[in-house]
């Protein structure tokens, strides 16, 4: 019987075990995952890749210059969608574009270029610009399918994580079928970050909303969602836009980024800036490539959290990080002044950034 009580104390205590090491692991994988705006000496970079469709190489991914210590770099491939139809979509989610297509997966060998940028995290970007209209209905149990065809594309391509770049034709079905699809991928431990801009914020506020009543799943900041990464240099539209309109689209009105997404409440935001965007910020108006720079001087710097500094005014200092979109233009001009730049803004040393 002494020995029996032995056996079983020592298998317990080994299941026991496992379980910790299980929860380390997962605990682990959400760490990474979160943006902690407690975590006052660490920003984000996110820089989009994989745009363009060009052919890229590993070659070409270890020009992008390192991050500094106080700078994470989380990577976004364009792109990853549905892979049937564009009526009705299945669910079953594919590479559906640009340079990182291998069939219907993500070239391992870029991936692993990636990756080995300083650690950097790899999420992958879902929609996409020139992605086709969501559907007025889905298919019933579209968000189950959609959900575990996410999470076993996320194990099978290396991921860790998703980037909701929906933009074509979001309706209450988008909502709907997301505001179940995003608890799924939380409670497997996959962060998911939403990609708006001025035509959709209010839906994707919508979204963060319905998200907001859903049970917490331990895993993100704020209602389920990791990361507000704002696509701040397309309120230009292709034309010229002060920088005043860009504060006013950030922090005006009941329909402003701040209040479609919470940021009173702790919500954080990357800023979306771009090396090939118009910039009339100064007076005569900069160059185009220097548009990006003068955001970050005059609007970033001025808001980024720091409450070692005394800077913790959720709406006064609510930057936790600058977006760079994308590689493949900076790569294409062979120079990445913007993400050093960005580098430099998030190192805390704004006053030595050269504005055009």
């Amino acid at each position: 019987m002494a020995r029996a009580s032995l056996q079983l104390a020592l298998a317990t205590a080994f299941l026991l075990l496992n379980c910790l090491r299980g929860s380390a692991a997962a605990a682990s994988r959400r760490a990474r995952g979160r943006r902690l705006l407690q975590d006052t000496a660490v920003y984000e970079l996110v820089e989009y890749v994989g745009t363009s469709g060009s052919t890229l190489t590993p070659a070409d991914i270890a020009k992008f210059p390192k991050p500094p210590s106080s700078v994470r770099l989380t990577w976004v491939i364009a792109f990853v969608g549905d892979a049937t139809s564009t009526t009705t979509p299945s669910g079953k989610f594919a590479c559906t574009g640009g340079s990182f297509c291998s069939g219907s997966n993500l070239d391992q060998t870029l991936v692993t270029a990636l990756k080995g940028v300083s650690n950097a995290q790899v999420y992958a970007g879902l929609g996409g610009a020139n992605y086709p209209n969501w559907p007025t209905s889905s298919a019933s149990g579209y968000a189950n399918t959609a959900a575990q065809s996410l999470i076993a594309y996320a194990k099978a391509n290396n991921l860790d994580g998703y980037d909701l770049d929906f933009e074509n034709g979001l309706n209450a079905d988008w909502v709907t079928q997301w505001t179940q699809i995003i608890p799924q991928l939380g409670k497997a431990g996959i962060p998911v970050t939403i990609d708006p801009f001025y035509a959709t914020k209010q839906i994707y506020g919508q979204l963060y909303a319905a998200l907001a009543k859903q049970p917490a799943t331990g895993t993100f900041i704020g209602p389920q969602v990791s990361g507000v990464n704002y696509q701040a240099y397309a309120d230009d539209s292709g034309n010229a836009e002060s920088e005043q309109s860009v504060l006013n689209d950030l922090t005006s009105g009941d329909s402003s980024v701040l209040s479609e997404f919470q940021v009173s409440q702790g919500q954080e935001i990357i800023f979306g800036v771009a090396p090939n965007r118009p910039g009339p910020e100064s007076n005569p108006p900069v160059a185009t490539s220097c548009a990006g720079i003068e955001r970050i001087v005059d609007i970033v710097c001025p808001a980024l959290r720091d409450c070692s500094k005394n800077k913790c005014t959720y709406t006064t200092y609510w930057a936790f990080g600058i977006m760079v979109f994308d590689f493949d233009t900076e790569l294409k001009l062979g120079q990445f002044t913007l993400v050093n730049a960005a580098y430099q803004a998030l190192s805390g040393n704004c006053a030595s950034i050269k504005k055009c």
